[in-house]
């Protein structure tokens, strides 16, 4: 007797698999082809999830291995929709920036596949969880500590600009841990807005207006402002990958002091600060921070990116060899978890702990207010000295 298969009666038909031709990122690289995800990897629970991704654990049939698989939406390549044409550049961009990152502070790509106008990204599992929530849990937290961490983040950084990407992103949240509660294991993560360079000079001509508000450099807000000379056409400022060192003195001013240095609930009072690049160590708990570590957060947080400090230089900064025996940051890490001393609501209870601020203002908030606004810079209101 033949073997027939059929659909049960009054059964749905099966969808029609949708086969996306590309072009991808390097002709294919990574990309699997041949198999389904499903075939190869048994899919999980969901271990996250953002606003255009989600990201869910998966085991390699084979191997057993474990991995994050990020899944992204992917329009088709002949959509006549804007948004969609949009999205598939995103999402593409992102693939390309990943593709061939290979470092112990940033986390890798495996493969990729295409499926039904997704993407699933095979990505490095990192057990860990985010930087931010193993500091607020180490003990005897110390200035020693904020050094190991942050050596981490620049050697991470000098290798993405030397590979000619740049992240655009750097913040606490994308710093996580491969291993659980231990610090030395810190990971670049999410390259979601990244850029890598394909054509000589590409990088340090960067107009969009992207990132953390918190962390956002001021000449990405300055991005895509026209500009103007007596005796020159006008055009558009433009950045280069010294975005990313102004977001690495942010995120070093936080490790050590347990606040933002830019901090406002008005969206225009935070531009304006950020902008102008005022920042202070007037607090009590900068005291037992060292003069180099300030030296350097201040080295970092330079408004002219020309005068700031590459990863090479930051490497090689005094602080950074400092090898001496520092007392514990125990202000740094309770201001951490309160959020005490943020603001002018300092004394009130219900303060934002950092997790909070830092997941606050949207760039898509500040990017709106930014570039639909006729404010000029120079308009712009000042913050309140404190």
């Amino acid at each position: 007797m033949g073997a027939c298969i059929s659909a049960p009666v009054g059964s749905a038909p099966a969808a029609k698999e949708i086969f996306d031709q590309g072009p991808f990122p390097e002709e294919g690289k990574k990309l699997r082809k041949g198999a389904r995800l499903r075939d190869v990897y048994r899919v999980g629970g969901t271990i996250g999830a953002g606003g255009f991704s989600k990201v869910k654990i998966i085991t390699d049939r084979e191997t057993k291995q474990q991995w994050a698989c990020k899944i992204m939406s992917l329009p088709p390549a002949d959509s006549e929709s804007k948004e969609d044409q949009e999205n598939r550049t995103d999402t593409l961009r992102e693939i390309d920036a990943v593709l061939d990152l290979e470092h112990p502070n940033v986390v890798g790509m495996k493969e990729y596949f295409v499926e039904n106008n997704r993407v699933y990204l095979i990505m490095e599992l990192l057990r860990g969880g985010e930087l931010l929530d193993a500091v607020n849990t180490h003990g005897n937290y110390s200035e020693a500590d904020a050094r190991a961490i942050f050596c981490q983040l620049m050697r991470g950084v000098q290798y993405l600009h030397s590979v000619g990407v740049v992240h655009r992103d750097l913040k606490l949240d994308n710093l996580l841990l491969a291993k659980k509660g231990d610090i030395s294991t810190v990971k670049i993560a999410d390259f979601g807005i990244a850029m890598k360079q394909h054509t000589p000079n590409a990088l340090h001509q960067m107009r969009t207006v992207c990132g953390t508000s918190q962390y956002i450099a001021p000449e990405v807000i300055r991005a895509g402002k026209k500009r103007s000379s007596p005796k020159a056409v006008p055009s558009l400022n433009v950045y280069g990958p010294a975005c990313d060192l102004w977001s690495c003195g942010v995120i070093l001013f936080m490790l050590l002091g347990g606040y933002p240095p830019f901090w406002n609930e008005r969206q225009p009072l935070l531009l304006s600060a950020i902008i102008r690049g005022t920042f202070s160590f007037s607090d009590k708990v900068w005291k037992t921070v060292s003069r180099e570590a300030k030296d350097l957060i201040s080295k970092l947080l330079v408004v002219d990116p020309a005068k700031r400090l590459t990863p090479e230089q930051v490497l090689a900064h005094p602080w950074m060899a400092a090898c001496k025996k520092e007392r514990p940051l125990s202000q740094t890490q309770e201001r951490m978890k309160s959020g005490v001393g943020l603001s002018k609501r300092k004394t009130q209870p219900g303060s934002p702990r950092l997790h909070d601020i830092i997941a606050d203002i949207s760039v898509k908030a500040a990017q709106a207010w930014f570039m639909e606004s006729n404010t000029s810079l120079d308009q712009l209101p000042v913050a309140p000295s404190e």
